[in-house]
């Protein structure tokens, strides 16, 4: 259930259950995730977008490149995430990679979003 746009890589784990969870989203560049990555292409923060199933903005997030991570403790449900790299002034220098999963109790989701070369501008 998981789906890129732009020829991101994602992975994701979609398995079903009840409760709460933790959503963990993780990011790398050209399959890098060493600091100086960030710097090569030019990425300052990194755009994170959480909706829900029923379209609401769940949370909305900007934490650094070299991060390379950031989890949230969510309700059972289904999330949309949209991952974008920005620059120091907050412009998009990527395509945004957008993936379908399910959270649920007691379990970790892990989204894992690679930005080939050919989709960092």
């Amino acid at each position: 259930l998981g789906a890129a746009l732009g020829g991101c890589i994602v992975t994701t784990d979609p398995t079903p259950g009840l409760g709460t969870g933790t959503l963990t989203i993780d990011w790398t560049l050209n399959g890098s995730s060493h600091p100086s990555a960030c710097s090569h292409y030019w990425v300052d923060r990194v755009d994170v977008v959480l909706v829900d199933d029923f379209g609401d903005l769940v949370a909305h997030e900007e934490p650094y490149c070299e991060d390379f991570g950031i989890s949230f403790e969510l309700e059972n449900g289904w999330y949309t995430t949209e991952v974008t790299l920005l620059d120091a002034e907050r412009y998009a220098v990527s395509d945004t990679a957008i993936t379908d999963v399910f959270v649920r109790r007691n379990r970790e989701a892990v989204v894992g979003v690679d930005f080939p070369e050919a989709v960092i501008y």
